[in-house]
Order: C-alpha cells, then sequence, then structure tokens
C-alpha cells in the first residue's frame, strides 16, 4: 500500500468509527493502527509491506514465541 492508499483507510476508518471517544476498542484500535501505518509512510517514499515493518515483525515474532512456550 502506498502513503494516499493507507491515508484513505484512515479516512474510511475514522468515518466508521464516528466519535473516537464513544466508539468501541476494535474501532479504536484499527484507527490507531492506520494513523500508524500512514505516519510510517509519510516519508517512506514505497509500498507499506508487513515484512519491513518492525512493530508487525515484532508482534508476529511475540505470537511466535507464545505459541512456542505452550
Amino acid at each position: 500500500m502506498t502513503h494516499h492508499q493507507t491515508a484513505d483507510a484512515l479516512e474510511a476508518a475514522e468515518e466508521s468509527a464516528g466519535d473516537l471517544d464513544a466508539a468501541d476498542t476494535r474501532a479504536r484500535a484499527e484507527v490507531a493502527e492506520w494513523r500508524r501505518i500512514t505516519d510510517l509512510l509519510f516519508d517512506h517514499g514505497g509500498p507499506y509491506a508487513p515484512e519491513t515493518d518492525a512493530y508487525a515483525q515484532g508482534q508476529l515474532t511475540a505470537r511466535r514465541n507464545r505459541r512456542a512456550a505452550s
């Protein structure tokens, strides 16, 4: 995804959520994640890829480690 595409997705998530103070946890989390990705791509110059997102990779590693420990 490009910065423009993530900005559009962020706008759609914000519109869907309505008032964020009154929105449910899922809607607030979705808006927060789109904001994070949009900010990440602000000066990136290339498309978004989860493989290059340190936060996403950290989350995936933590999940794998949690499953391995179980």
